[in-house]
């Protein structure tokens, strides 16, 4: 059973639907593409399992991880500044 979000993204013309990516389908694009931080458009997870160690990553071609780290770098800024 697939999860859909209600994100949507245009390829080729066509009206697709985001969905979350389970962790088999995570694995297979990591080994396929090479990249060292993962940024899959197509892939609705915000946190991706980590391939080699313990833990969770973030997948950088969510815009919402780039949210993410913006306001963890705001609030160490603004906890210097302070």
């Amino acid at each position: 059973m697939l999860n859909v979000t209600k994100e949507t993204s245009k390829r080729e013309g066509q009206l697709l639907e985001k969905r979350r990516w389970t962790k088999e389908e995570v694995s297979v694009y990591r080994r396929t593409h090479k990249e060292f931080f993962y940024t899959n458009k197509d892939d609705a997870n915000v946190f991706v399992p980590r391939e080699f160690s313990f833990g969770y990553t973030l997948n950088f071609g969510n815009p919402i991880s780039w949210i993410i780290v913006a306001v963890v770098i705001a609030i160490i800024y603004i906890s210097t500044i302070l």
